[in-house]
């Protein structure tokens, strides 16, 4: 192995594999940092990128292993999957290149990087990895192949099982130094799907591999939301005979009832804080807003009318919630300032508008839109204005943006059975998502993992 500059662990308690145990070392030779591309330049060339197999470092009987060809499988795919899906990058097949990666080196001063010039690749990604029981070692570098330096290089020591998670933090790695700006790559998507007969909740990574159910108590259960510091999660199930509203905690597995009060407790959504959760509660006259302090237990009316009042979303600085009002006749989307208790409609078009879901930094809300019955996903200004129709499939719904509000997931039924696609905020680049699973639905989309 190589000398260590630097060492921090990451130590999370295992639910159910949603988390990995990973140890992660800066190699040495790193390059000074410096962001190498602008995200906010228009039309900003793509970087030619060679992506080499991994190579074993071990003995060459061992690399013959099939826990070890199926790993480097994974390793290969994964951090392709992550390059390929950061836009900044064109992938060179590896058909033209001119080296063998089981005899080559991985290290800048064992690479010859004429050989990568001359077909093409301005970057190179090149790694190597070891199997020791159930521990996994990686070696990942990023080269400029025009400068012939190394630009990241990592070491993650962690879990045999999810090779995938290792990539995922380093191509999080690469795209800070690259950009910036954090990568998220690392984070996780959640879901519900009825495809094994009952509606559960599944978590898996942002590319919808790794899908994993995390509730299985054979009842309907909705509706699913993060926590800020993505540990837990609050869900509406019916288990009781009625919609309560759960909390599960992701590192111990540990299910609780938030509110259960007679009659419906739906729509749970975490204060930024993750102190207070709103959400839909009877009341007197008819589903109503309401506010839960989870300290003290107690309950906040937030609005008092004959419509049915749902789907509250936070704004990032938790003063304001958009929710969805059919106070107006058609369901529309109303934003309530929680200081002064003024609410005002957003929308004033089409038949059905529903589940709002405010940008990471508060400047838009993400919305569906139906006008014949049919929906697509739509955007606008916090106050209402500069709406933009982002799909067109008239089949829609469910908008949920990624933590750093480039990219929204979202389910669609374009194709028959219920399925998750991501789209880059201005609605281009769709991409569908595949679990696995099936029949996926009421897609969000996780915080930056801690």
């Amino acid at each position: 192995m190589y000398g260590v500059d630097v060492k921090m662990n990451i130590k999370i308690t295992a639910f159910s594999g949603l988390f990995l145990f990973l140890v992660i070392f800066i190699l040495p030779k790193e390059a000074a940092s410096k962001v190498y591309i602008d995200l906010a330049a228009p039309a900003a060339k793509k970087l030619p990128i060679a992506i080499q197999d991994f190579k074993y470092l071990g003995d060459a009987a061992s690399a013959k292993d099939p826990v070890a060809v199926k790993v480097q499988g994974e390793l290969l795919d994964s951090i392709r999957s992550d390059i390929r899906f950061s836009n900044l990058f064109s992938i060179i097949e590896r058909e033209a290149f001119l080296e063998d990666p089981a005899a080559s080196g991985i290290t800048e001063g064992e690479i010859d990087f004429r050989n990568w010039r001359s077909i093409g690749a301005d970057t190179l990604i090149k790694g190597g990895f070891l199997i020791e029981k159930d521990k996994l070692t990686v070696e990942i570098r990023f080269f400029d192949a025009i400068t012939e330096k190394q630009v990241v290089g990592k070491r993650y020591v962690g879990s045999i099982n999810n090779p995938r998670r290792v990539m995922h933090f380093f191509a999080d790695e690469l795209y800070q130094e690259l950009t910036g700006k954090k990568g998220i790559f690392a984070t996780r998507i959640m879901f519900v799907s009825d495809k094994e007969g009952n509606k559960e909740v599944y978590i898996s990574d942002y590319d919808g591999k790794n899908a994993l159910k995390i509730t299985r108590n054979r009842s309907i259960n909705l509706s699913p939301q993060w926590s800020p510091d993505g540990k837990k999660i609050l869900y509406v199930s019916y288990k009781k005979g009625w919609p309560s509203l759960y909390m599960l905690d992701l590192t111990n597995g540990k299910d609780t009832v938030v509110s259960a009060k007679p009659g419906i407790n739906i729509g749970g959504r975490f204060s930024p804080d993750g102190g207070r959760v709103a959400l839909t509660m009877s009341g007197e006259k008819s589903p109503e807003l309401y506010l839960l302090d989870l300290n003290t237990g107690e309950y906040k009316k937030l609005t008092d009318n004959r419509g049915i009042d749902v789907s509250p979303s936070w704004s990032p600085d938790s003063t304001k919630l958009a929710f969805v009002s059919d106070t107006a006749g058609n369901p529309h989307i109303f934003v309530l300032d929680l200081t002064t208790g003024d609410i005002k409609r957003l929308t004033f078009n089409g038949k059905y508008n529903s589940s709002p879901a405010w940008s990471p930094d508060g400047k838009q809300i993400a919305f569906a839109r139906s006008d014949s019955g049919k929906f697509n996903i739509w955007v606008m200004q916090a106050d209402g204005s500069s709406m933009s129709q982002l799909t067109f499939e008239n089949s829609d719904r469910n908008p949920s943006w990624s933590p750093d509000g480039r990219h929204i997931i979202f389910s669609s039924t374009a194709r028959g059975a219920s399925s998750l696609y991501i789209m880059r905020s201005d609605g281009t680049g769709h991409m569908k998502i595949n679990t696995g699973i099936g029949n996926e639905k009421s897609p969000v989309w996780s915080p930056y993992q801690q």
